[in-house]
């Protein structure tokens, strides 16, 4: 199932691609639309008039746009792909083999990749605070790419094989899981408008006992940001809310807990210094003529 929100000239080739390159698999297209301002509905009508279309009404959040989705689907594997993502040949079969095969695996995911064919990193350990600034998009991790701490963050870009292998969590933007799974863990959790969902729902699964499992040879392409459009302030604050949420509640659950407070003047920040960033390079890139200065692209500023 893939969530739209003004996602027009990508969601249909997304669509394709899963129409396209699934051989083995009997999948179902669903799409949870979060009141687009363009014609993604429509775009989703002319191109695949056979997929379901949930017309939320209102920009809901990924999480909550994604349960209304699931709910609507009936297979016993659920897939969620971003509409900016296009899926090559054999991915959805490989994820469903994997699943199937493995009854101690709760989770499952394609190695992402860059539309350069470079790995994504979206394989990672479970987010801690070092991840804050030596994330995989960090100018640090960007300067140092191999340091102790952004390589025990991103220890999935250290399985170079075709081998699937046991990972904390996965983007959201391409994740695999039963129905009775996703069932049994209530879905993703709807506190969580966008970001850091996915961390949660893995750690979620990872607390029951089951794995979360990247299958390399399963492949997914995903134009990241694409159907983001950059980082408006309301997109940083949405980021930094969630990185609080998943924090507390798996580290300081306890309403008390002063490291609540740590948590929340830290991230404050944080959101607060690349708001202000963000607006600075906004402001660069409309400079007067004669001082144009080449545009920057914000959407690394603070993905982790």
């Amino acid at each position: 199932m893939v969530v739209s929100y003004d996602c027009e000239e990508f969601i249909g080739r997304c669509l394709d691609s899963v129409a396209a390159t699934t051989a083995e698999s009997t999948v179902e297209l669903v799409v949870a639309d979060n009141a687009s301002h363009d014609d993604s509905v429509g775009a989703v009508r002319q191109s695949h008039p056979e997929a379901l279309i949930i017309e939320m009404g209102a920009n809901t959040g990924f999480a909550r746009a994604v349960n209304a989705g699931v709910s609507a689907t009936t297979g016993r594997n659920v897939l969620l792909l971003n509409p900016d993502a296009e899926v090559r040949p054999g991915a959805i079969d490989a994820l469903v083999r994997e699943l199937d095969g493995r009854p101690e695996v709760g989770v499952v995911a394609p190695r992402l990749l860059n539309p350069d064919g470079t790995d994504q990193g979206t394989a990672r350990s479970f987010p801690t605070p070092a991840a804050a600034i030596l994330g995989r998009r960090s100018p640090l991790t960007r300067l140092f790419p191999h340091n102790r701490w952004s390589r025990r963050y991103l220890v999935g870009r250290e399985h170079d094989t075709e081998r699937a292998f046991d990972i904390d969590w996965v983007s959201g933007a391409c994740l695999m899981t039963r129905r009775t799974t996703a069932e049994e863990l209530g879905g993703l959790d709807e506190g969580f408008f966008m970001h850091f969902e996915d961390a949660d729902f893995c750690h979620r699964v990872k607390d029951t006992g089951r794995s979360v499992t990247c299958v390399p040879a399963a492949e997914v392409v995903h134009a990241e940001g694409g159907s983001r459009r950059g980082w408006p302030t309301s997109q940083v604050v949405h980021f930094h809310y969630g990185a609080y949420r998943y924090w507390t509640k798996h580290h300081a659950p306890q309403s008390w807990n002063p490291l609540r407070l740590v948590a929340a003047a830290a991230l404050g920040v944080r959101a607060a210094g690349v708001i202000a960033l963000n607006r600075r390079r906004n402001r660069s890139v409309a400079a007067p003529q004669g001082h144009i200065r080449p545009p920057k692209l914000i959407t690394g500023a603070v993905e982790a």
